[in-house]
């Protein structure tokens, strides 16, 4: 706090000490705030508060509440690597950790009084009662990841310290947290690091023995340190510089200036001849990698890795592509890993490359994204900047980047207009993220979709904007059953379609009239179809296309609707969420276009996101192959989703489709099915 509060008075300046990944941000408490909100980290945007607070406070010195104490600093071990082979795993099996450790803390008396989603500081009223939970915390993490219970086996490290502390409402601020800190990232795996304080405290007052680790030096803090050995731990020797060499790559960036952490560079445990892999992707979601910008000559230090991390944190917060953390990035650059080992190793799709060039405070950012299968740069930009501009170019660079790999990567150039619709960065990814919540047409991609919604009503995006996204929340609602006065809802979404293509009259406004007239109101196919040759007129596209051969298709124009939905596949990079897919195969079985079906069903069967009674149709393509055993598979996959005869009449709408699947899987139902 003392060095940051120095730099702003002097230079005012954001530096970045690569060497062991620790950012130290010499900003006004305003500005660290916007570092936060811009850098995505909504999480923390209290703790900007708080560090605002702390700096106009030491022009008071007399009003500091400060105070010694014990402080407990812990994270898991590898936690991006854990998130990037199973997220959803990775979070459930982090929340019954937290519910242990919750548990030791009211049992010792620690109070927790900060999080940042795999770390946790807390404090304790003696040395003692710190030891025996970090003690009993790491045995319990041990014997649950030993058990069935443990679907992904996370491992902690512990830091513990005693010192003088600044509190701040419920939080507590320096080097007695700082300490703490680097002692946790000293840490074995699964073991506990204390400085020599915690040592004197409680030698004699327990039974552990202890590794003395020597005076370790870390930055500007300079400490003490010992193992507390328990089962698995050995004994180790750390040189006193404290540069920890059993990793690859540091992967703590300490939040203990602004209480900010994210993780920067591989899990430090990964061995050199392990191979860089991710989980397989399992939907149509493209993956990019953002690779480390290079520095072409002078540039200020840091400056490479602070817009690296804000290209990669910014695009990973939309949810319509899968984005390669920074610490593959690092590990790719490393191991000089060429377009097929990308394309094959990491299933990557498309590749983001930068370059820095800076002449005093001038600087020039290059950027380009390509395809990995393809040479040729698909989008390529150039911006320009001052020092003090750094974080309006970082959004700025953002806003473009995203955009261009929605339209080359995701929905085509639907995406032109919808950037054109918002005004920033933050409006412009939300916008995304509700399309592809809505997409995924299940209750709680539509209570998702309605939050966004009003998110973005509230940052000020236009009325007609926001009353298009109502319709399309209130059409899902409805056709998803959620509303418990359907008759009322109608009578708005009525309304809002009335509205939209009275006074606005864009191409999305006449096609939400469309489906809804199909859907909700008179069914008049006559008017719904002029709308929806109104909407392929006015813009042409996946969306277009989509709506459009839904109208045909209710309108019994089979081959219209077919036709229309191959154009919207063709106009699109993805079919993100099987929009089209999950009504175009059923559409094509049903046309008798059976070779089309599997073709259009053969890669992606496996994806959940297909669909529930998809499996059964290929399941039923297969019998007529005589590929019995797959297509056994296959129809108990089709149980395993939900799929029933209810469900597929519903999809299929034809009796002789429904009953030839019927018939074909007959042999595999039973008096249960």
């Amino acid at each position: 706090i003392e060095v940051t509060a120095t730099l702003v008075s002097r230079c005012g300046k954001l530096k970045l000490a690569t060497e062991s990944g620790f950012l130290i941000t010499s900003l006004t408490p305003a500005a660290t705030y916007d570092l936060i909100r811009i850098f995505g980290w909504t999480e923390y945007a209290h703790h900007a508060k708080l560090i605002g607070n702390y700096l106009d406070s030491r022009m008071s010195e007399e009003e500091i509440d400060r105070k010694i104490t014990v402080i407990f600093a812990t994270d898991v071990v590898g936690y991006s690597k854990h998130m990037e082979a199973d997220e959803s795993g990775t979070v459930k099996n982090l929340r019954a950790c937290e519910k242990i450790l919750t548990g030791l803390f009211e049992k010792h008396k620690g109070r927790l009084f900060n999080t940042g989603g795999d770390s946790f500081l807390a404090e304790f009223p003696s040395a003692v009662s710190a030891v025996e939970c970090a003690v009993e915390f790491q045995k319990a993490i041990k014997e649950r990841n030993s058990s069935e219970e443990a679907s992904v086996k996370l491992q902690f490290r512990i830091g513990i310290n005693s010192g003088d502390v600044i509190k701040e409402k419920e939080n507590l601020l320096g080097d007695g947290v700082n300490i703490a800190a680097r002692l946790e990232a000293l840490a074995q795996s699964g073991g506990i690091t204390i400085s020599k304080v915690i040592y004197d405290f409680v030698k004699g007052k327990t039974q552990y023995e202890f590794n003395d680790l020597g005076l370790q030096k870390v930055k500007l803090n300079e400490f003490h340190a010992f193992d507390l050995l328990i089962d698995g731990n050995e004994k180790r020797k750390l040189k006193s510089d404290g540069k920890n060499k059993i990793g690859i790559f540091v992967a703590v960036l300490v939040i203990f200036l602004s209480a900010v952490a994210f993780s920067f560079f591989l899990n430090p445990k990964e061995e050199e001849d392990k191979n860089l892999t991710i989980a397989r992707n399992d939907t149509n979601k493209p993956i990019i990698l953002v690779m480390p910008i290079q520095t072409l000559g002078l540039a200020q230090e840091g400056l490479d890795k602070a817009i690296t991390e804000s290209l990669i944190s910014n695009i990973s917060r939309y949810n319509g592509v899968k984005t390669l953390s920074s610490g593959i990035s690092y590990e790719v650059q490393r191991r000089q890993y060429n377009r097929e080992d990308l394309k094959n190793k990491l299933e990557v799709t498309h590749l983001v490359k930068g370059s820095l060039q800076s002449v005093g405070q001038s600087n020039r950012l290059s950027l380009e994204l390509t395809k990995i299968n393809e040479e040729t740069i698909i989008w390529s930009k150039q911006l320009e900047f001052e020092l003090n501009q750094l974080f309006e170019i970082q959004d700025a660079a953002s806003l473009e980047l995203l955009n261009s790999i929605q339209i080359v990567a995701v929905t085509g150039d639907v995406a032109a207009q919808t950037e054109k619709d918002f005004t920033t960065f933050e409006q412009f990814k939300l916008a995304l993220n509700r399309r592809g919540e809505w997409r995924k047409w299940t209750s709680d991609g539509y209570e998702k979709s309605v939050q966004i919604t009003s998110q973005l009503e509230d940052l000020g995006v236009d009325q007609y904007v926001i009353l298009n996204l109502k319709a399309w929340n209130l059409h899902q609602k409805l056709l998803l059953r959620l509303s418990p006065t359907p008759e009322e809802d109608k009578k708005v979404l009525l309304e809002i379609t009335e509205k939209l293509i009275g006074e606005r009259g864009r191409a999305n406004d006449f096609g939400i009239r469309s489906i809804v007239e199909m859907e909700h109101f008179d069914k008049d196919c006559s008017l719904a179809e002029k709308y929806a040759e109104k909407v392929i007129e006015m813009e042409p596209g996946g969306d277009s296309f989509t709506g459009a051969g839904f109208v045909y298709m209710r309108c019994g124009k089979l081959e219209k609707a077919a036709k229309t939905w191959k154009a919207g596949l063709l106009s699109q990079p993805i079919d993100q969420g099987y929009q089209i897919t999950r009504m175009y195969a059923p559409l094509l079985f049903r046309l008798k276009r059976y070779a089309e079906t599997e073709a259009i069903l053969e890669n992606i069967i496996d994806d959940p996101a297909i669909g529930i009674i998809q499996p059964w149709i290929y399941a039923s393509l297969l019998v007529d192959k005589r590929e019995i055993e797959r297509a056994k598979f296959y129809f108990e996959l089709g149980i395993s989703r939900g799929a029933s005869e209810k469900r597929l009449r519903r999809a299929l709408k034809d009796e002789y489709a429904i009953e030839k699947v019927i018939t074909n899987l007959a042999q595999f139902s039973n008096s249960d099915q």
